[in-house]
This record gives C-alpha cells, structure tokens and sequence, in this order.
C-alpha cells in the first residue's frame, strides 16, 4: 500500500493531485508548525499581465509557529471576496470556468474560519473534479507523533503502508535510511 503525505496547501499545483491520485492513501500533514510565505495560505495565479498571488490571510500575532490546524483565517479582512475575484480576473474566459467558480465560492463561504478545513475541503473538491478517489486523512486525526522522518513513518505505519510517495523535495531532508529500517520503500514523484 502506498501512502503519500502533504500540508494541506491553498488550491494547490497540478502536482500534488498528481501526487494524492498515485497514492491508495493520502495524509493532510496538519500538525506541523504553520510556515509563513508557504503554500499553505497562499497561491500563486496566473494573470495576463504577469503572475500573481491569492492569499489567505491569517491571525498570526503571537501564534507563528502553530500547527496548521490551529491557524485561523483572518476575520478582519474579507479575503473570501478577494480570493473569488483574483479567480474571476485570473481565469473568467477559461473553458468551464463558472460552474466550478460557483461551487469554490460555495465552500469558501462554508468551510468556516480555519484555514485547514478551508484547504482540505477545496482539495476534496477539486480531487472530485479531477476523478481521484484516494481515501484521505488528516494527521491530527492520527495517533503518530514525532518530527520529519520519525513522523512520516509513524503515519506510513499507521496506515500499513508498504511504500511512501513524497514529492522530489524529499530527497533533501528525509532520512531514507530509516524508512527502510521501517521496512517502508521510499518512491519519489517527479512531476514536470
């Protein structure tokens, strides 16, 4: 069994769905502390002038550092109605765009105010969109615990996973040594 695990990011790159339809079990890494300037609150879109960012923004004062299922989305700012029109300005003359605008607008005005279940939910979605059928989990909903590679074996093993999928970023700091001490094969994604 295959298992693959990644932050929940903010409508995340084609790859990363790549990556959930490769694998037969999908973990949204939601204990780990909160990177400010990652992908997780933010995305970066294309424009016909030149590219630009959709950002989420959220209550950090006092917090950086935080898991990313505690991190909450700002309540200052109405980043829902900023996040629909950078998409409507990025992508309104796109092939089938307004029935999915529709929609992401739906879950952006329901998945309440945590930026985790904000991501997870659009994922979901989108994974849908896309055909994957990947059974998914979150880690804060596992009994795993440790950091970086203590902690995606203790997942891989939670979920009897045989083989772990990582993107090609992996290579940089993951111990392979101790996932095959685990008896867990480490695959690495490579998506153009």
């Amino acid at each position: 069994m295959i298992a693959a695990i990644h932050q929940p990011n903010f409508l995340p790159w084609l790859g990363y769905f790549r990556k959930l339809a490769k694998a037969d079990h999908f973990v949204f890494l939601d204990t780990v502390p909160f990177s400010k300037g990652s992908y997780t609150n933010r995305v970066r879109v294309r424009r016909p002038e030149e590219p630009a960012w959709l950002t989420v923004p959220v209550a950090t004062a006092g917090k950086l550092g935080q898991p990313i299922t505690d991190v909450q989305c700002s309540t200052h700012v109405d980043w829902r109605s900023r996040i629909r029109g950078g998409l409507q300005a990025s992508y309104q003359s796109a092939p089938h765009y307004q029935p999915y605008a529709d929609e992401i607008a739906d879950i952006l005005t329901t998945a309440g105010d945590m930026l985790s279940e904000v991501n997870v939910r659009l994922i979901a979605y989108l994974a849908e969109r896309l055909g994957i059928e990947t059974p998914t989990v979150r880690s804060s909903e596992l009994p795993a615990e440790g950091a970086s590679t203590e902690l995606l074996i203790g997942l891989c093993r939670h979920l009897g996973a045989t083989a772990y999928l990582s993107g090609s970023g992996g290579r940089s700091y993951q111990d392979e040594s101790a996932f095959v001490a685990a008896g867990i094969e480490v695959r690495y994604l490579d998506h153009p």
